[in-house]
């Protein structure tokens, strides 16, 4: 039982660091070039504090099990220990996880050559192959999670920053949720029409030999902690990528969950007391969550 919690623990790993680097690739399709009078370009940790609470804080992750990366820093360090929540984009117990792993699967009775036409699936036959995945292994895969399977990077432990930290608070007897449920982030994807996920299927194959000179820079930045630097980049890899498809998945997966993070954090931030953890590329922006925590009253801090 040990063995398979732990290999769910890893699978969901992988989900969501293809996850973040969707989001890295599409991100900030409709807004101008990256200048200096973007909010928050600067910092990963934030304080969030209202009059009479206690303060919350809010850090921006990067799905990795890169070892600089889960050295968490002394100030990300006391704010967690100060805290009596934890909150992350969804609840990582087993059950999310499960059903994570299934809905990246076709149940409709139909297979994946079927859906991309052949020139295209065997493109992506070879591209798994060199993953170790058979033909067999992708067959009923849906267009948008081979895709998503493809733009991971290699992983050595599978303890991403966020699962750690989720981890962590269960040890330590603080209550740990999820900001939105399972069915809402994958409700992303299956939402497309099948001609736009062939597109991003395409578009990932295509660009494969890139990703991992892509996923470094963005570690890179991360580490100096460079929002602004991965909205630049952001910003020249859309110009790459379908502009439609790209603006589609601007306000699907950026705009509208930042918000909805936002109202469904409200009351809980009335207590104070939070360390909410979620993709570092949801706070910077006029329409990131720092910003628009600030106009629903809050005073936001930079404290690393």
């Amino acid at each position: 039982m040990k063995v398979i919690a732990m290999r769910l623990l890893q699978m969901r790993a992988r989900f969501l660091i293809c996850l973040f680097l969707l989001f890295s690739f599409l991100q900030l399709g409709s807004q101008q070039a990256l200048s200096a009078d973007v909010p928050f370009s600067k910092g990963l940790l934030f304080k969030i504090e209202q009059a009479g609470v206690p303060a919350s804080y809010l850090f921006g992750t990067i799905h990795s099990d890169e070892e600089r990366v889960l050295d968490f820093p002394d100030e990300v360090e006391r704010a967690f220990e100060s805290s009596t929540t934890l909150y992350v984009e969804i609840d990582m117990d087993t059950a999310n996880m499960l059903a994570a792993m299934t809905a990246m699967f076709l149940d409709d009775g139909r297979e994946l050559g079927q859906i991309v036409g052949e020139p295209l699936y065997q493109q992506a036959v070879q591209a798994a192959a060199t993953l170790g995945l058979p033909e067999v292994a992708i067959r009923h895969y849906k267009p948008w999670a081979l895709a998503m399977m493809l733009s991971m990077p290699p992983t050595k432990s599978g303890q991403f920053m966020d699962l750690v930290l989720y981890q962590r608070a269960v040890l330590a007897n603080k209550r740990a949720l999820g900001i939105e449920t399972i069915r809402e982030q994958l409700d992303l994807f299956d939402t497309l029409s099948e001609s736009d996920q062939v597109t991003f299927l395409r578009d990932t194959l295509n660009n494969l030999d890139q990703l991992p000179t892509i996923f470094q820079a963005l570690l890179e930045s991360y580490l100096k902690q460079d929002l602004g630097a991965l909205m630049a980049l952001n910003e020249q890899l859309l110009n790459e990528g379908d502009e439609q498809l790209n603006n589609k998945f601007q306000a699907l997966i950026v705009d509208n969950r930042n918000r909805r993070m936002v109202e469904r954090l409200a009351s809980p931030l009335q207590g104070g007391g939070l360390f909410i953890a979620v993709g570092a590329l949801h706070l910077p922006g006029e329409k990131g969550m720092l910003s628009l925590l600030e106009r629903k009253g809050y005073r936001v801090v930079r404290i690393y």
